[in-house]
């Protein structure tokens, strides 16, 4: 009992401690080091990039000997975490466990996660679907979704020189991530290799968000209202029909 606490606190220490760590990790109670929040960046060259992403983190008795139990607070569109639960689907949370990971490591293997999908092994099969069928579509709903729920606040430490999100910048990749990025790239159409934002909306963004307000004066929400209107191609009675029908 005594050297798992001291493990743990161990672990916390380091963690916080590293100050050029992109990994934030604190505690949610005072003096209960078994339950405590990590937070880390989007990955550049994802469409995710520019997000800050949290996620909760709650310890058994029996850590390190299994994994910790670990799903995200923000919500993600991604093949392997539930977009209504959070919940991850990621080897080293289950079978592939090892007492020798840390909770730094995981929290970097969630991060990694988001630039490798594993879409044949979802825990979403809906998002999983639009991943290998409309790889163009899932890109733009997963950037709004970053958008909307993954906002860094102003000054944030995790983003000292944070770009505008989903501006996925692939010429600034660094070696790390460099091989993740590739995977999003190569189902990337030009189109959505993450254009630099314009001041100005275009007819066609304006005309989607029209499509959008008008779903919301309907009683929808908006994430929602966008999410189905993407995967029905903006025809708003297709994504009216799909909505009711859920």
């Amino acid at each position: 009992m005594a050297g798992r606490i001291r493990r743990i606190q161990k672990e916390i220490a380091d963690c916080q401690g590293d100050k050029s760590s992109l990994i934030d990790l604190k505690l949610v109670e005072d003096g209960n080091i078994m339950h405590m929040k990590g937070r880390f960046p989007g990955p550049p060259g994802t469409p995710y990039e520019g997000g800050i992403f949290q996620v909760d983190i709650l310890l058994s008795d029996a850590y390190p000997f299994q994994p910790p139990k670990v799903k995200f607070d923000t919500k993600v569109y991604h093949p392997n975490v539930s977009s209504q639960t959070g919940v991850i689907c990621l080897d080293i949370l289950k079978q592939a466990w090892s007492p020798v990971l840390t909770i730094s490591s995981t929290l970097l293997s969630v991060q990694s996660l988001l630039c490798t999908p594993e879409p044949n092994d979802p825990q979403d099969a809906q998002v999983a679907s639009q991943y290998l069928n409309d790889h163009a579509a899932f890109l733009e709903t997963a950037r709004f979704w970053s958008e909307c729920y993954a906002k860094p606040s102003p000054g944030d430490r995790l983003h000292p020189n944070s770009k505008p999100l989903g501006s996925g910048n692939l010429s600034q990749q660094h070696g790390a991530t460099a091989g993740y990025n590739n995977h999003f790239q190569s189902h990337q159409s030009p189109a959505f290799v993450a254009p630099a934002p314009e001041p100005v909306l275009s007819k066609e963004e304006l005309e989607k968000r029209r499509k959008v307000q008008d779903l919301v004066e309907m009683g929808f929400e908006a994430d929602r209202a966008r999410t189905f209107l993407i995967r029905a191609n903006w025809q708003t009675e297709a994504a009216l029909e799909d909505m009711l029908n859920q």
